[in-house]
């Protein structure tokens, strides 16, 4: 993956909370992702990557980030289980749908995958090296993590 390749999915990542919220996200220092890192929080969002790249990505948060975040989309009400997976998969699809513009046609994704929970054991194979962008809204943190081979 190339250094444009994540400025991407960083510039995607900014956009979207701009266009949507009208509050910036900030973006932490990238990092290469180690194999113990256990990066889930309280909902993921996953998106499978194929084409001419293979690969993959997902976004995880927190309940308290996804709640906060479905109110600037027009949902009325409590939060609901399904709303809030429907967030985190609305958020990892437009972040990677978006990023596309490095990856020009050939760059397929899929429908997003949606986890609830952080479970222990779970590793997702995406192509090494996994480079995490920590992202912080509105005081919440979460993280995307990409892994493309060319």
């Amino acid at each position: 993956m190339r250094e444009q390749d994540l400025k991407n999915f960083a510039d995607s990542t900014l956009g979207y909370f701009s266009q949507l919220t009208g509050k910036p996200a900030q973006l932490g220092v990238p990092y290469v992702k180690k194999t113990e890192d256990h990066l889930f929080s309280d909902f993921t969002g996953i998106i499978g990557i194929s084409g001419n790249h293979r690969g993959g990505m997902y976004v995880t948060a927190t309940r308290k980030f996804l709640e906060e975040l479905l109110q600037f989309t027009g949902f009325v009400g409590a939060p609901t289980e399904d709303a809030l997976r429907d967030m985190a998969g609305e958020l990892a699809n437009t972040i990677a749908g978006n990023a596309s513009k490095s990856f020009g046609k050939g760059y397929d994704i899929s429908v997003p995958i949606i986890l609830q929970g952080a479970p222990d054991k779970l590793v997702i194979k995406v192509e090494p090296p996994c480079y995490v962008l920590p992202v912080e809204w509105q005081q919440h943190k979460f993280h995307i993590v990409i892994g493309i081979s060319p």
